[in-house]
């Protein structure tokens, strides 16, 4: 038997000299630079000539969605196991900040399903419309696409230890005394936001449906989505329950209801000082509320819409600060090889070993630059539907709870974390709690956790995430004999 090895120690770098980050910034500047970085990306991850690869189909298209010629980009991989087996369908949505490529260590998820004797495979890896490939429309709503954000109402916290950080709960939660909202305010701010917030929703999920009827999909077997992703890939299948069969959520963002959700019933109360409560179900759950400075809430409303183009602006110096932020992320995948048990127990195969290299890390932030620098009109749909705080304005919790309060659909759904995610895992699981509470079958609702992995646990932790997925998709598995 051939033995693999994975040689990471050399491959580290110390860092990116100026002359080096002045040399991809220039080649961002080409025109299609992008679709070159994403076409090697491909190459590099899942290499033709490997054998394991062999039986892999690729395609790389774009998809018209609607009658102005509006455009999802894709990058797929098939595996046909038997001409007559029915083909079982994955959609990847990624987050915020990112496009495809970011799954780019979960391509070689299609070779786990090879020679499966009950169904064929397709992995659809989507660039999220406005994102990386795909085409950029705006939303045609008056105030969504102004770069002045209405800020959330102001809140009078008080807090009898301002200082002690001993009494932060899961690390980002602080419980205070009490805190005071201006009622004209919040109620102006619900009006303000509860139209807009169903424009920019109706604006993602009915691209993913344009894409999927497109695409000639009845039904998506499998819809992955993560973070920002994962937050209409939940919207979406409450909306089109009958146009998929089972949602997977990696650390969805905006799942825990707060004070700042639109939604929020605290109008009805008759006050305007509350006692906060650390339960994520609440809204008196004051989030990070307590722990923001005014110079977070001021770079969220005032700098990081614009971070992309700043990047780009600053040359070979905005190049080399995105390397330092992704760099450390990438290439701590080998101390976390070591962690899960070292080479020979975590790499399989010939693909394995490319991941955590310098050229491998090296390459996809090279392709997550070009991706973000491009513009995207999400750089300010987000700042309309996430507050500073990092929480939804309209909670994904929130949307599932007015989903079974009328409708008694049975959902299968898989909600994963990582180990060290910085989301609030445990709205979470009251989330999963919540969907078991109105399922007739508890056993189609999971939550889990991966180890060693944070909020891109996909990216820490591939090898676990991968076969987390893989066992959801086929541990369901029925038999078929019919084509797609």
């Amino acid at each position: 038997m051939r033995i693999l090895t994975c040689k990471r120690n050399e491959q580290k770098l110390d860092g990116l000299s100026l002359s080096e980050a002045f040399q991809y910034w220039r080649q961002s500047l080409k025109r299609n630079r992008l679709k070159e970085v994403q076409d090697e990306l491909v190459e590099l991850m899942v290499l033709k000539s490997r054998p394991e690869n062999e039986d892999m189909i690729r395609e790389d298209k774009q998809t018209i969605i609607d009658s102005t010629g509006n455009h999802i980009n894709e990058v797929g991989f098939k595996i046909i196991n038997d001409e007559k087996y029915q083909t079982k369908h994955l959609v990847f949505i990624h987050g915020y900040g990112a496009s495809l490529g970011c799954f780019a260590r979960n391509f070689q998820l299609i070779n786990k399903f090879k020679n499966d004797k009950k169904f064929n495979y397709h992995i659809h890896f989507l660039d999220n419309i406005t994102f990386g490939l795909s085409s950029n429309p705006k939303i045609e709503y008056e105030g969504v696409n102004h770069w002045f954000i209405k800020q959330c109402p102001s809140l009078k916290i008080k807090d009898s230890r301002p200082n002690d950080k001993s009494n932060l709960y899961n690390k980002y939660y602080k419980l205070v005394d009490s805190f005071t909202i201006d009622r004209n305010e919040f109620s102006q701010y619900q009006e303000h936001y509860k139209p807009l917030l169903e424009e920019i929703e109706k604006f993602y999920i009915e691209a993913i449906e344009n894409w999927r009827i497109a695409s000639d999909i009845g039904q998506i077997d499998y819809l992955i989505g993560h973070s920002f992703g994962g937050y209409w890939s939940g919207s979406y299948s409450l909306k089109y329950p009958d146009n998929l069969k089972h949602l997977i959520l990696l650390s969805p963002v905006g799942v825990e209801r707060h004070v700042h959700s639109v939604t929020s019933d605290i109008l009805q109360e008759n006050k305007s000082e509350f006692v906060p409560d650390l339960d994520p179900t609440s809204y008196k759950f004051l989030s990070r509320v307590p722990i923001l400075s005014n110079e977070h809430v001021r770079k969220w409303y005032y700098i990081l819409p614009f971070m992309p183009i700043f990047l780009k602006i600053f040359g070979p110096w905005g190049y080399r600060y995105y390397f330092n932020t992704w760099y450390r992320k990438l290439s701590n995948i080998n101390k976390v090889i070591d962690n899960l048990g070292g080479s020979e127990k975590v790499i399989k195969s010939e693909n394995d070993t490319v991941i955590g290299t310098k050229k491998e890390c090296l390459l996809i932030i090279e392709y997550l630059y070009n991706s973000i620098t491009g513009g995207s009109n999400s750089d300010i749909y987000i700042k309309n539907l996430l507050t500073p705080a990092t929480v939804s304005k309209w909670p994904l919790y929130d949307k599932f709870d007015a989903f079974y309060r009328s409708s008694k659909h049975d959902f299968k759904i898989d909600v994963l974390y990582g180990q060290f995610d910085f989301m609030n895992a445990e709205a979470g699981e009251k989330m999963v709690q919540l969907i078991r509470k109105n399922s007739s079958d508890q056993t189609t609702i999971n939550f889990q956790k991966i180890k060693q992995g944070g909020h891109n646990l996909y990216i820490d932790n591939p090898f676990d995430t991968n076969s987390a997925i893989h066992e959801i998709v086929t541990k369901g598995s029925v038999d078929s004999s019919h084509k797609d």
